[in-house]
This record gives structure tokens, C-alpha cells and sequence, in this order.
């Protein structure tokens, strides 16, 4: 399953499966227990930490905390805006498979990301 994680978008093959071997790893703690709310405090935890420190995220990092959101909310898009190097609350949606595959193949032909100015007002 494809996932856009503000400019990033990755590929989780089966996101409950991927975040039941992960999630020790992630530390989020046992995703079992997390409500929807919780699962997205702790990923604009450390959106935010990334951000903070000026650091991109690793795609694996990514991928973790694509299954996350997967499992929690059934959304295939997250975008934690960032504004003064403040993340802001999430915005979450479900984007056609065909405009995930779309941005991906456009970013790594043409080396462009995805432009959020674009896909959000879109979405909403």
C-alpha cells in the first residue's frame, strides 16, 4: 500500500503486518492498545523531533510510521504541516492509488516531490 507522509511516499507491502514485527523498533509501544488519537500524537512527536533538528526522515522511519497511521485510521496520506518549525495537527485522507503511483513515479524519474500545495486543497 502506497502512503504519502507530507513530501514522502513510501510502500508498505501489509501495514498491520509490518508494524507487528516494527513497532518495538518504532516505540511507539504496542499499537494494540493505542487509540487512533494516540497513534498520530506519536507520529507528530517525531515529525516534529526531525523537523526540529533539521533532519530527514530515513524511508524505513517513514515506513514504520506509514503502517501506523494505516492501522490506526485506514488513511493513506498524513500531513503534519509545518509552519515556524511547529508541526502542526494532523490531516489525514484517502488518496486514489493511481495519484500515489503518479507522484512516486514522477519523483523518482523526474527527482521532483510531491507539491503538497497541490494534492491538499485537493483532498479536502
Amino acid at each position: 500500500m502506497l502512503f504519502l507522509l507530507n513530501e514522502q511516499i513510501v510502500d508498505v507491502a501489509i501495514p498491520e503486518i509490518h508494524l507487528s514485527k516494527r513497532w518495538k523498533v518504532l516505540g511507539c509501544g504496542d499499537p494494540a492498545s493505542m487509540r487512533a488519537r494516540e497513534a498520530l500524537e506519536f507520529v507528530a512527536r517525531v515529525v516534529s523531533a526531525h523537523v526540529h533538528e533539521g533532519v530527514a526522515m530515513e524511508v524505513s522511519l517513514v515506513e514504520d510510521l506509514a503502517a501506523l497511521i494505516i492501522a490506526k485510521t485506514g488513511a493513506n496520506a498524513a500531513l503534519f504541516p509545518v509552519t515556524d518549525k511547529r508541526v502542526g495537527e494532523a490531516r489525514l485522507t484517502i488518496l486514489p492509488e493511481t495519484i500515489l503511483s503518479s507522484l512516486r513515479e514522477r519523483h523518482e524519474h523526474e527527482g521532483q516531490a510531491p507539491d503538497l500545495e497541490q494534492i491538499w486543497p485537493k483532498a479536502a
